[in-house]
């Protein structure tokens, strides 16, 4: 192949050297006709040249693509720039996509713990109505208690004094039919000389006990 070449190359060469005798000879007028021929056949020889010259373009076809023309380095090196700059750009929609799911998890979460937090401000409402109910409930009942003690000692300082100007054996037996709180506290609001003269006539251990639950209301 490379012998060929030469060989080609050497004949370009001697006709170029015909050509420029004939035209030598042309001037010099030898004869008309060569000097007509010359030239062309110097111009065939030049056109020869250039074309052997030019380098040669290689084309095959790409599989399934029939007279397809193969992608030349450029051409890869493009594809090459082509796919890498789809590669960020996929990443990135990759992240945003994670970035938005992370995103209505958190935003999920945080509509579950403001659900849990609007159920316990409601229980804790009510939980302190119950109390406040309680509290005057309670308050109520205290006052009530605190008038029905007035009224109790009210009452048994009218009894103390109701049975003081009694008889003392007439007092002595209506005093031992009460409970023994109520007569303790009417025995305690008497005067001592009063009391005395009622427990005198009341029998030993009952007076006993009566005398007894005076001093340790005292």
């Amino acid at each position: 192949m490379a012998n060929g070449g030469l060989k080609r190359k050497t004949l370009i060469i001697l006709a170029g050297l015909l050509g420029v005798k004939l035209a030598m000879l042309a001037a010099s007028g030898l004869g008309i006709g060569a000097t007509s021929a010359a030239p062309a056949f110097a111009q065939e020889a030049g056109a020869k040249k250039e074309t052997e010259s030019r380098p040669a373009t290689t084309s095959e076809e790409v599989p399934g693509q029939k007279g397809a023309p193969l992608k030349t380095g450029e051409t890869l090196k493009d594809a090459a720039k082509e796919k890498e700059a789809k590669q960020p750009a996929s990443l990135d929609l990759e992240i945003i996509q994670e970035v938005e799911k992370r995103q209505k998890a958190m935003d999920k979460k945080e509509e579950e713990l403001k659900q849990k937090e609007d159920r316990l401000n409601a229980l804790q409402t009510d939980l302190d109505k119950q109390i406040s109910e309680l509290k005057a409930a309670q308050a109520k009942i205290e006052d009530l208690i605190k008038q029905r003690g007035d009224l109790e000692d009210e009452a048994v300082k009218k009894l103390a004094k109701t049975y003081s100007s009694m008889p003392p054996e007439n007092a002595a037996a209506l005093i031992q039919q009460l409970d023994s709180g109520i007569a303790i506290r009417i025995l305690s609001n008497m005067k001592e000389r009063n009391a005395a003269r009622i427990l005198a006539v009341i029998p030993k251990d009952k007076a006993t006990k009566l005398s007894e639950g005076m001093v340790m209301k005292k």
